[in-house]
């Protein structure tokens, strides 16, 4: 095998540690050379030093980009992919020009997602930055100054994967869920437990208001 045949699998910049160190990059060896820089370039030129001869590239940070002229720069690459759902970092009309596949794993992180946004929504509700600040300073605040989100009702914009796993959430702590999508179906909102209303009557009548990713 020539060295122009030769597929090579680049990570450009695993800063904070992402997938170093994962015994599953033995498995992606079986494939091709895999190249993993622990760092992040420090700039366009570095990054294009590093995976000028990628034929796959494993973007596990987003703060590293792929524009248009970035993607050109790069004439063997033919798959991309992210260790996500956001594929943000990088032009997908350039990318489907050149001919490179763009990948994401939608659903896989949508728990992470919809236990942050939760554990944001119990965080206001308990007022936890002000009660932990009171508590250091050997206070004992009053907690019928919180808000008990129990019987109440949460309206979320977007019910994709990240939504589904909110609606649950919310549900296991009593509360009503009602939705709002472009495309609502009866079959979904019984899938996920929710009710589906117009835009204007959930913001008008939901006590929070989650905006989630579609994936």
């Amino acid at each position: 095998m020539g060295s122009s045949d030769r597929v090579v699998i680049v990570i450009p910049g695993d800063d904070p540690p992402q997938i170093q160190g994962s015994p599953h990059l033995d498995r992606l060896r079986q494939y091709g050379e895999v190249i993993l820089y622990t760092d992040r370039p420090k700039d366009r030129e570095e990054q294009l030093a590093r995976t000028r001869d990628a034929v796959c590239l494993v973007n596990t940070r987003g703060a590293v980009k792929w524009p248009a002229e970035a993607l050109r720069a790069c004439p063997r690459l033919r798959m991309a992919t992210v260790c996500g759902i956001g594929t943000d970092a990088f032009d997908l009309e350039a990318a489907r020009q050149l001919g490179i596949l763009v990948c994401n794993i939608p659903g896989r992180t949508s728990p992470l997602v919809a236990e942050h946004a939760f554990a944001l929504m119990l965080a206001v509700a308990k007022r936890a930055a002000f009660q932990t600040a009171a508590i250091k300073a050997g206070h004992w605040p009053r907690t019928v100054d919180s808000v008990y989100l129990a019987g109440k009702t949460l309206g979320l914009v977007g019910t994709g994967n990240v939504g589904a796993a909110m609606a649950r959430l919310a549900r296991g702590l009593g509360m009503r869920v009602l939705a709002w999508t472009f495309h609502p179906s009866d079959e979904r909102a019984a899938a996920i437990g929710v009710e589906y209303v117009p835009l204007d009557e959930l913001l008008q009548t939901s006590d929070v208001v989650s905006v989630l990713p579609a994936r």
